[in-house]
């Protein structure tokens, strides 16, 4: 498919351009078309097709080309791999952030308590060191 590709590009780069071009002078501007222009006008003569390729521009050229596509892939597969890894930092802090919300309502709602047990006071006491420790301070 590539090979096709490249070969029709040059074949179409290769091409002679048989329009005649004419230059026109509109005021200070020199502008180029093919169309006559109505006044004055210069025509210039057609551009030479350049010189057919050898075997081995045309072998260097698709050497390039593959050289370049094995860069392009690899860049895009260090990307995707780089997208992953943030996703999934991105995953994890969500994660954490709602672990510690879940966690700080625990620890509001042990605090609303009139007369906690003892073991809810360490219970509390152990919730408030885990949030510190994972999420900051209170």
């Amino acid at each position: 498919m590539f090979v096709r590709i490249l070969f029709t590009a040059f074949a179409l780069a290769s091409a002679p351009a048989h329009a005649e071009i004419h230059k026109c002078h509109q005021g200070e501007r020199v502008i180029y078309q093919e169309a006559p222009c109505p006044e004055a006008s210069q025509t210039l003569a057609p551009p030479s097709p350049p010189p057919p390729l050898n075997v081995h521009e045309v072998e260097a050229a698709r050497t390039c080309a593959n050289r370049d596509i094995a860069a392009a892939e690899a860049l895009r597969k260090r990307e995707e791999i780089a997208a992953r890894a943030l996703e999934k930092k991105r995953a994890a802090a969500r994660k954490q952030e709602l672990a510690c919300e879940r966690l700080l309502d625990k620890i509001e709602a042990a605090r609303e308590r009139e007369k906690p047990s003892r073991s809810q006071k360490v219970t509390l006491a152990s919730e408030r060191r885990k949030y510190r420790r994972e999420c900051g301070p209170l």
